[in-house]
């Protein structure tokens, strides 16, 4: 049975696959300008396709999105290797709701989980994805990367050991988000004693400018060391932070101010009653996507 047989129909099997397939862009590639950049490609590639020819479009574009995020992945670990301080993947970003849905953050990954997968080399992360988050069995991941079964399995365990590492008890998502918002308020405050007792003594700040906006180059350890950071920053620049709560890569965050300027994305990584790590995305060319905040929540 074929699935296209004109435009109209190949434009509804694409739009019906979108979804699913900008995920599996943005878990390859940490970005989600090349997540969008693939299936612009792919879409491109898709409407070339004879009508007619094609048994199963999931599986067609599916295979074709992979193929095309490897691509743009080989060439960005290069770009990456060479990155000024540290990198980190574009933000997710959407309005933080307080109902259901709001408690699993469906269909997200979290940062320190695409942190995770920079571990990995370009094939590795494309089948522990496809195995994971796409729910493909090995049979379909062979097909997508054109290798064998036992090399897709092989791959995936080596996979698992480079990514093997103890796991947190995580906190739910309304203590997340009130823990979330009582850090915003004691950085606003500068309060140093109530920042310093929602970190984890071992806490980390992960700052990424990409030499165009000047944060920490560096990691920050231990919450002492954050707390007078937070605290360094707004008495230098003489001005505070302001914060609005959005849902980042599915769990809390905040579009930060610093005066009047947006400056950036928090993400939080929290996990045993405590805030294990701050990701602040700095670097302009990764906000273009993330609206500028307006007086009801979020701009578009």
């Amino acid at each position: 049975m074929t699935v296209q047989a004109g435009p109209g129909s190949a434009l509804a099997a694409f739009a019906g696959e979108r979804a699913r397939l900008r995920a599996l862009a943005y878990r390859l590639l940490g970005s989600v300008a090349e997540a969008e950049d693939t299936l612009q490609d792919a879409w491109l590639r898709w409407s070339a396709v004879a009508p007619g020819s094609v048994e199963s479009a999931p599986a067609f574009l599916t295979t074709l999105v992979t193929r095309l995020a490897l691509d743009r992945l080989r060439s960005a670990r290069v770009v990456r290797e060479r990155y000024y301080g540290l990198w980190l993947p574009e933000p997710e970003v959407a309005v933080w709701c307080d109902e259901a849905e709001d408690a699993a953050g469906t269909g997200s990954v979290p940062m320190a989980m695409l942190l995770l997968l920079e571990r990995l080399a370009p094939e590795q992360r494309a089948v522990f994805v496809l195995r994971e988050a796409m729910d493909l069995d090995y049979a379909e991941i062979a097909a997508t990367l054109g290798k064998s079964v036992e090399a897709c399995r092989q791959i995936m365990r080596r996979a698992r050991a480079r990514l093997a590492e103890p796991a947190a008890a995580r906190t739910d998502a309304e203590a997340g988000r009130r823990l979330a918002d009582a850090f915003a308020d004691a950085s606003a405050r500068r309060d140093y004693a109530a920042i310093v007792a929602l970190l984890a003594d071992d806490a980390q700040w992960l700052s990424d400018g990409g030499g165009m906006v000047l944060t920490a180059v560096n990691t920050l350890h231990g919450a002492d060391r954050i707390a007078r950071f937070l605290l360094g920053v707004q008495r230098k620049r003489d001005a505070g932070f302001g914060f609005v709560p959005v849902r980042v890569n599915g769990g809390p965050g905040f579009l930060t101010h610093l005066g009047a300027t947006f400056r950036s994305v928090w993400a939080l990584d929290i996990a045993d009653g405590r805030i294990q790590r701050v990701y602040q995305i700095a670097n302009p060319d990764k906000l273009r996507h993330v609206a500028e905040v307006r007086a009801d929540g979020i701009g578009h």
